[in-house]
């Protein structure tokens, strides 16, 4: 029986598109502190989002998969490789964030842009190869309750006052199919919130952060 790994689709889906569109949004509050602190809240918190789900792989995936495909070690070094790559230049933007976020100084704002599209860069390749090498490996190789512990770290590492808002980034671009199987790992009372608060708390924020 193999392991269905289409939900970690979606969470790649989240955040390429988020990692793509902040050096944008961080160069237009160049000069407009409001805005800044706007966008430093949204650029943290999906900056710590990669940061956790790379660090769930680092610790849930790697280590369990390396020794069962001894032939495809050279891609898993890769694949760590990229996480460091990835890390560096987010931490490199998260240092800098304070600073921008109080005073949205444009020679901060555009060295926290330059890092970011780095990283973006490098994570677009990461991804792709994950999705098409990766996720392969791990539906035959994995058991069903090593990949749950896998989500279950990524959901553990968000605050729960997030929870829901982080939800309807992941379904954003989802289809009906993608949006129904998503849903299916996520508890009762948690689909109730998310289709009743969740879905509006994030569309509220997006056309804050978007505009």
């Amino acid at each position: 029986m193999t392991v269905d790994t289409h939900d970690m689709l979606l969470i790649h889906r989240m955040l390429r598109r988020e990692l793509g569109q902040l050096p944008d949004l961080i160069r237009s509050a160049s000069g407009d502190p409001a805005r800044a602190k706007r966008l430093a809240g949204h650029t943290g918190e999906m900056l710590d989002l990669l940061h956790h789900h790379h660090t769930g792989e680092d610790e849930l995936l790697w280590p369990v998969l390396r020794p069962r495909v001894t032939l495809e070690g050279e891609l898993i070094d890769r694949m760590e490789s990229q996480h460091e790559q990835i890390a560096a230049a987010a931490a490199a933007a998260q240092a800098d964030l304070p600073t921008w976020a109080r005073t949205a100084d444009p020679e901060v704002g555009e060295r926290m842009a330059g890092v970011i599209e780095q990283a973006a860069v490098v994570l677009t390749e990461h991804l792709a190869e994950e999705e098409s090498l990766i996720l392969p490996l791990v539906s035959e190789h994995f058991s069903q309750a090593e990949w749950d512990a896998l989500g279950e770290h990524g959901l553990a590492a968000i605050p729960g006052r997030r929870r829901l808002v982080i939800l309807a980034h992941i379904l954003e671009e989802a289809d009906a199919d993608e949006r129904r199987r998503f849903l299916k790992i996520v508890p009762p009372p948690a689909r109730v919130a998310y289709r009743v608060v969740g879905r509006r708390q994030h569309a509220r924020e997006a056309r804050l952060i978007r505009r």
